[in-house]
């Protein structure tokens, strides 16, 4: 299959792609996520970008736009910085607790926003390239739902090139030509195992994800023997005790994760 490596990635808390925040939807979960790609992985969290360009980005109208930065605010997935050359400058914050019982919301803009401070305060984030989350994801509402948002990033939360070869099998991976869903992915996402469904074969059908046969190999210098993802099907010599899992990998590849896998296999990986 062919590829592409994007450079450039992002950060967007897990809890985005999930159905914990009932409010952060529409105009809140597009102007949210729009902030944290222009962020991207600065370490700061800074977004500097005015009304207009965010509206334009969007899709949406000024007062729209406006709206959902409030709310934004109000609710602490982002603070707005008061500097006196920068009117437009907000920082991306750790998404808050939530109180389902009292639908409060709980700030957590004490956490450092990075890789180390976020995996140590349990809050996981994915890391998404910066290409995919552009265009109609974020402009077209019609085309791309809050649901598929979802269901999209957490095909990446569960994409390791360097584990599996795509997204996570446990998770989700093709099964005799039908598409095997676990029953945590659907509970997390709050969504049935058939609109999950229909929303993987939607993006394999817009060349945003590909079915992939990988080769999985006992790997003899561990302990557990177990088995791990050596390559693809179509680029390595399959041994008689190899496994072949066809998976699902997301067609825009952090080069980072990449990289991760040419290290771990010392170079023998092959895709």
């Amino acid at each position: 299959m062919t590829y592409k490596l994007s450079n450039h990635t992002f950060f967007v808390d897990r809890t985005v792609f999930t159905n914990i925040f009932p409010e952060l939807k529409e105009n809140q979960l597009r102007v949210y996520l729009l902030m944290c790609r222009v962020a991207g992985a600065k370490p700061n969290g800074e977004c500097f970008m005015g009304i207009n360009t965010i509206a334009k980005e969007v899709n949406l109208s000024e007062y729209h736009t406006r709206k959902a930065i409030e709310w934004l605010c109000n609710n602490y997935f982002i603070q707005k910085l008061k500097r006196s050359y920068q009117s437009n400058l907000y920082r991306i914050l750790v998404t808050p607790d939530y109180d389902n019982v009292n639908k409060k919301y709980y700030s957590n803009e004490s956490i450092f926003r990075n890789r180390f401070d976020m995996k140590d305060s349990l809050n996981g984030y994915v890391e998404l390239p910066v290409e995919v989350m552009s265009g109609s994801i974020l402009r077209d509402k019609t085309l791309w739902s809050d649901r598929k948002i979802r269901i999209f990033g957490q095909l990446y939360l569960f994409h390791w090139i360097d584990e599996f070869g795509g997204v996570d099998p446990d998770a989700i991976r093709i099964v005799n030509s039908s598409i095997y869903i676990s029953d945590l992915l659907s509970y997390t996402l709050g969504c049935s195992k058939n609109d999950i469904e229909r929303s993987v074969k939607w993006f394999i059908k817009q060349g945003y994800a590909s079915e992939v046969e990988t080769v999985y190999r006992i790997n003899n210098n561990s302990f557990y023997k177990e088995q791990q993802f050596v390559g693809d099907a179509t680029k390595i010599n399959i041994l008689p005790t190899d496994k072949v899992i066809k998976v699902i990998r997301m067609d825009c590849v952090p080069s980072l994760k990449l990289q991760n896998a040419i290290d771990r296999t010392g170079g023998k990986i092959a895709l």
